[in-house]
Protein backbone atom coordinates (compact mmCIF):
# COMPACT_ATOMS: atom_id res chain seq x y z
CA UNK A 1 0.00 0.00 0.00
CA UNK A 2 2.88 2.22 0.80
CA UNK A 3 4.53 1.96 -2.12
CA UNK A 4 1.32 2.00 -4.52
CA UNK A 5 0.90 5.46 -2.37
CA UNK A 6 4.73 6.62 -3.22
CA UNK A 7 4.28 5.45 -7.00
CA UNK A 8 1.65 7.56 -7.12
CA UNK A 9 2.94 10.42 -5.70
CA UNK A 10 6.00 10.34 -7.46
CA UNK A 11 3.60 9.84 -10.99
CA UNK A 12 1.66 13.07 -9.88
CA UNK A 13 4.93 15.38 -9.11
CA UNK A 14 6.36 13.93 -12.63
CA UNK A 15 3.32 14.90 -15.11
CA UNK A 16 2.77 17.80 -12.95
CA UNK A 17 4.75 20.61 -14.53
CA UNK A 18 3.30 19.33 -17.62
CA UNK A 19 -0.69 19.58 -17.12
CA UNK A 20 0.09 22.97 -15.10
CA UNK A 21 2.38 24.12 -18.83
CA UNK A 22 -0.87 22.34 -21.24
CA UNK A 23 -2.77 25.94 -20.69
CA UNK A 24 -0.14 28.06 -21.37
CA UNK A 25 0.79 26.15 -24.34
CA UNK A 26 -2.68 25.85 -25.33
CA UNK A 27 -3.29 29.63 -25.08
CA UNK A 28 0.20 30.21 -27.21
CA UNK A 29 -1.29 27.82 -29.92
CA UNK A 30 -4.46 29.54 -30.21
CA UNK A 31 -2.77 32.99 -30.39
CA UNK A 32 -0.79 31.75 -32.91
CA UNK A 33 -3.52 30.50 -35.10
CA UNK A 34 -5.57 33.87 -34.45
CA UNK A 35 -2.50 35.57 -35.55
CA UNK A 36 -1.81 33.50 -39.09
CA UNK A 37 -5.26 33.94 -39.55
CA UNK A 38 -5.40 37.50 -39.23
CA UNK A 39 -2.33 37.77 -41.53
CA UNK A 40 -3.88 35.81 -44.22
CA UNK A 41 -6.93 38.45 -43.96
CA UNK A 42 -4.58 41.49 -44.06
CA UNK A 43 -2.46 40.05 -46.86
CA UNK A 44 -5.55 39.51 -48.93
CA UNK A 45 -6.94 43.30 -47.93
CA UNK A 46 -3.31 44.78 -48.57
CA UNK A 47 -3.70 42.90 -52.28
CA UNK A 48 -6.43 45.04 -53.33
CA UNK A 49 -5.56 47.73 -52.07
CA UNK A 50 -5.02 50.00 -54.73
CA UNK A 51 -1.18 51.38 -53.20
CA UNK A 52 1.60 49.12 -52.94
CA UNK A 53 2.48 51.08 -49.65
CA UNK A 54 1.72 48.41 -47.21
CA UNK A 55 4.01 45.90 -48.97
CA UNK A 56 6.55 46.69 -46.92
CA UNK A 57 4.70 46.49 -43.89
CA UNK A 58 3.37 43.19 -44.55
CA UNK A 59 6.83 41.67 -45.07
CA UNK A 60 7.52 42.98 -41.58
CA UNK A 61 4.28 41.71 -39.98
CA UNK A 62 5.25 38.21 -42.19
CA UNK A 63 8.55 38.26 -40.30
CA UNK A 64 7.29 38.92 -37.16
CA UNK A 65 4.93 36.19 -36.84
CA UNK A 66 7.55 34.09 -37.98
CA UNK A 67 9.70 35.01 -35.18
CA UNK A 68 6.93 34.55 -32.87
CA UNK A 69 6.26 30.91 -33.91
CA UNK A 70 9.76 29.90 -33.61
CA UNK A 71 10.20 32.12 -30.60
CA UNK A 72 11.34 30.36 -26.52
CA UNK A 73 8.44 30.84 -24.11
CA UNK A 74 10.43 33.80 -22.40
CA UNK A 75 10.54 35.85 -25.68
CA UNK A 76 6.99 35.49 -26.90
CA UNK A 77 4.91 38.47 -25.04
CA UNK A 78 7.92 41.02 -26.88
CA UNK A 79 7.15 39.54 -29.91
CA UNK A 80 3.57 39.50 -29.64
CA UNK A 81 3.33 43.23 -28.75
CA UNK A 82 5.84 43.68 -31.34
CA UNK A 83 3.69 41.93 -34.07
CA UNK A 84 0.16 43.41 -32.65
CA UNK A 85 1.94 47.06 -33.41
CA UNK A 86 2.62 45.96 -36.99
CA UNK A 87 -0.63 44.67 -37.63
CA UNK A 88 -2.13 48.06 -36.24
CA UNK A 89 0.36 49.94 -38.76
CA UNK A 90 -0.73 48.18 -41.62
CA UNK A 91 -4.35 47.81 -41.11
CA UNK A 92 -3.79 51.86 -41.11
CA UNK A 93 -1.63 51.87 -44.50
CA UNK A 94 -4.45 50.00 -45.99
CA UNK A 95 -7.18 51.90 -44.89
CA UNK A 96 -5.56 55.10 -45.66
CA UNK A 97 -4.71 53.19 -49.31
CA UNK A 98 -8.28 52.34 -50.06
CA UNK A 99 -9.11 56.43 -49.09
CA UNK A 100 -6.56 58.03 -51.90
CA UNK A 101 -7.69 55.04 -54.47
CA UNK A 102 -11.04 56.18 -54.30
Amino acid sequence: MIRTMLALTLSLLLTAPAVLAAPADQTYEADLAAKSAQVETMRARAAMAPSATPATTLIEVENLLRQYRAAEPGKRQSLRAQLEAALARLELEIESAGRAGR
